[in-house]
Order: C-alpha cells, then structure tokens, then sequence
C-alpha cells in the first residue's frame, strides 16, 4: 500500500478546485446523474430535527442502518419487532425517497438466540423463515436488499474464501444461495445485492476479495440465482492509496457479469492524518473523488451511499479513535451540518457531473 501524503492531498484538492472553477467545458466531463444517499440511524433521527431536515434535503436513498439487521428484528426466535424500520421507511416514502435494506443475512448483529442455533435444518429454517417474513412486509417499497453482507474473509486463506461465522459453519456456502434465492422467491421485482467491504485498496488479500466476489456472483448466475449488484462499502482510509487500476477492472469484470456496483458505506477513517481540520477535509475529498472516478470510469453505479452525514455522529469516533484531541472528520457534513469539501465531491456525481 502507498501512503497517502499532505502532498497528495493538497496536490488534489487543488485539481478538484481547478476543476469547480473553469465550469462548463472545462469541468468535469457530463454523466448520468448518480443517486446519493445515506445511512441513517433511528436514535438520532427520532431526536434531532437538524439530522432529519438533512435527510429530507440532501438524499436520494435512504438506508435503515441498523434497524434491519437482526439482533434489532429479532429480539426473540418467534417475535419481529419492525418499529424502527417502519417508522424510517415510513420517512423515506413520505418524502419521496429510495430505500436500501440492509442487511438480510450477515454473520454479525445476531440476537443471542440465534448464536446458539446448533443443527443445519435449524439454521436453514430460521434464515429462509427471516427473509420471507422482512422482504414481504417492504415488497413494493424497499427496492435494494443487501441479501448478504460481509460474507467474504477478511484476509482469505486458500480454500477457505468465507468469513467464520454461524451461518457458514452450520451451512457452508450454500447459506449464500439459500438467502439469494429466497430474496428471489419473496420479491421477485427487488434488486439484491452481495455487500462486502476492503476492494479499493492494493495488495494480495485485496486482490484475492475481489476474485471471491467475482467467483460468488459467477456461482449464484450459473445456477440460476438473480444477483443484480455487488455493493462496495468504501470505509476509505485515509492514509493508504486508491488502487485505481484494480478498482476499475473489478467493476469491469462484474459488469461482463452483468452485475451492476453501487457504493453503499462510504466514509473516510481520518485518524492517522495530521489534527488540522482543512488538511483532513482536502485529503478526505480528494481520496474519495478519485475512488469515486475510478468506479464509474469502467461503469455507472445505482447508487453512493455514505455510511451517516454528519461527523456528529459515526461509528468511525470510538472505532478509530485518535491519538490527539482532534474530532474524526468521515462524513461529508460537519458537526454544525455544514457540508464539506467531500459533499461538494458527492454533488458532482449527484448531478451527473463525475
């Protein structure tokens, strides 16, 4: 991995600046307009006002950031408690936005019960029963499923591509599958979705998480599986370079697949940059816009989705903490809902001008 520098990051930000100036021609070439949105969590929008005028304002799409996963559904084996979920996807139709589902099946966030699930019929029951009753209760208005999250090791070893985790040991692979063609079966009109994190950086690991998704999506099609899109997360750290190259031929390779991308988590973890805010805030938008370009250089994505709005309130504070007493800086919004250089970034591609 390449470090990314204070001189890389100036040296950038004064390109897209360069850029924003000369308008017209000489900006950006024109695309099709990109649809932006963002995660959002129940807590804070049920009590504060700022982040739901937010929402309303600037996104397109919508996303339940933890009240569809299922430690927040399933709080015991035979009851769903949709309160959450409902009341944020009532917002996003009232206001007429998109919604994405997040997540039907993911190794993690799992009430305690469904950790000591002990048998493959079990584990088969319970994951087909959990998608038929979530995607049927949002047919018609959840359009996009992250059937299945993080599903990929995070430093594959070969012959071992899957993360470890119940659904993997109670049901192999094929718990992939099972949850893709349950989504099918449920909604048939719903776009789903592979979710996965770590495919914009260089190196061998990266590399190899980017040939299993390639080889997932292979699978699911030669079976007769819809898989629609491969969702890439894009937590960017900042100090570590854009593999371009690599990101470009990953959504090529999926594209001759016929698989569209859609960025679906996008922040920058900031802790190893320098405190000075103005420093962090070019370098973050700089380090996205030229991830950004290189996903839809080879192909249009459904969607960029940032993982919250506002540095206010992100997992990145107590995830990556740093070592001074400098705030982390992820999202596009300040803490004052004051937009970023990165939302200036996020609107270009909102407006078709990537």
């Amino acid at each position: 991995m390449t470090a990314f520098s204070r001189r890389d990051a100036l040296t950038g930000a004064a390109g897209l600046a360069a850029a924003a100036l000369a308008g017209g021609a000489g900006a950006a070439p024109k695309r099709a307009p990109i649809p932006f949105g963002s995660a959002a969590q129940i807590e804070t929008f049920r009590a504060d006002p700022r982040y739901r005028d937010a929402l309303k304002r600037l996104c397109d799409v919508i996303v339940p950031m933890n009240d569809l996963k299922w430690e927040a559904l399933r709080h015991d084996r035979a009851r769903f408690d949709f309160s959450g979920a409902d009341e944020l996807v009532g917002f996003a139709l009232k206001n007429g936005k998109a919604l994405r589902g997040h997540a039907l099946l993911w190794g993690m966030a799992l009430p305690p019960w469904a950790k000591e699930m002990a048998t493959r019929a079990e584990a088969e029951r319970e994951l087909t029963r959990h998608i038929e009753v979530v995607v049927d209760r949002y047919k018609g208005k959840i359009a996009t499923w992250d059937v299945v999250n993080e599903v990929i090791a995070f430093d594959p070893k070969p012959g071992e591509p899957y993360r470890d985790t119940i659904w993997q040991r109670l049901l192999g692979p094929e718990h992939v599958e099972i949850a893709f063609r349950t989504a099918a079966r449920v909604d048939p009109k719903a776009r789903l979705v592979l979710n996965d994190f770590n495919f914009e950086e260089a190196g061998a690991g990266v590399a190899a998480r980017r040939k299993i998704a390639l080889d997932i999506v292979r699978r699911l099609k030669d079976k007769g599986i819809p898989v629609h899109g491969v969702g890439m997360q894009a937590h960017l750290y900042a100090e570590n370079a854009i593999d371009s190259d690599g990101v470009r031929k990953f959504v090529g390779e999926l594209g001759k697949l016929g698989v569209d991308v859609e960025i679906t988590e996008l922040d920058v973890i900031d802790w190893k940059l320098p405190a000075d805010t103005a420093t962090r805030d070019r370098a973050a938008a700089s380090l996205v816009s030229t991830y950004l370009d290189a996903v839809v250089t080879p192909g249009q994505p459904k969607a960029i989705v940032t993982w919250g709005l506002t540095d206010r309130y992100s997992w990145v504070h107590e995830t990556f903490p740093r070592k001074d007493a400098a705030k982390a800086r992820p999202l596009p919004l300040d803490e004052d809902y004051r937009p970023k250089p990165m939302m200036r970034v996020l609107e270009r591609y909102r407006r078709g001008r990537g």
